[in-house]
């Protein structure tokens, strides 16, 4: 997979997508281990259908990295986002929040959410989410809502391509 971000690439390693730097990420993930910790390369976007396509949106020195497969009832999302900025924790707490936020509407927007029933397909979901910055920043950064709105439609785009993908292959449950 081409990425436009300067030191990083990304490449396909068994079933998975392994996303590389030169220089050590700054990284929080659902993942153990990986609760705000240095690391050159992580994996992520595992499938079991070997049709499934990655989709990739990059803007702004934001990557956006998105998967969305249907199997056994259950909805395996997977999104990466990497930003091309020094971060602190809570900026990075917040934008693991926005991209959870974000699978939730799109997934609704999707109809992977049963829209009249209260036991709907939410409990089927399961998610891995990687968020990865160039390192930590040394104070807290100012907020700026503009990068949260700016990662919500990004994210939301790439998981649209996603859950279409999905709906296009017969395969998905959409």
């Amino acid at each position: 997979m081409e990425l436009e971000m300067n030191g990083v690439i990304a490449y396909e390693k068994y079933n998975g997508l392994v996303i590389e730097s030169e220089e050590p990420l700054y990284i929080l993930a659902n993942r153990k281990g990986y609760d705000f910790k240095y690391a050159t390369k992580f994996d992520n976007h595992y499938y079991n259908n070997p049709s499934l396509k990655r989709f990739k949106i990059e803007k702004d020195g934001i990557l956006v990295i998105s998967t969305v497969e249907y199997l056994e009832k259950k909805y395996f999302t997977n999104i990466s986002l990497i930003l091309d900025v020094k971060l602190d924790n809570l900026t990075m707490i917040n934008l693991y929040r926005t991209v959870v936020e974000s699978i939730a509407s799109t997934s609704w927007m999707a109809n992977a959410i049963n829209n009249d029933k209260l036991d709907n397909k939410v409990g089927n979901f399961y998610n891995i989410i990687f968020i990865a910055c160039r390192s930590e920043a040394d104070v807290n950064i100012s907020f700026d809502i503009s990068l949260f709105y700016e990662v919500k439609e990004l994210v939301n785009e790439a998981l649209e391509k996603s859950f279409d993908n999905l709906n296009m292959d017969n395969k998905g449950g959409v």
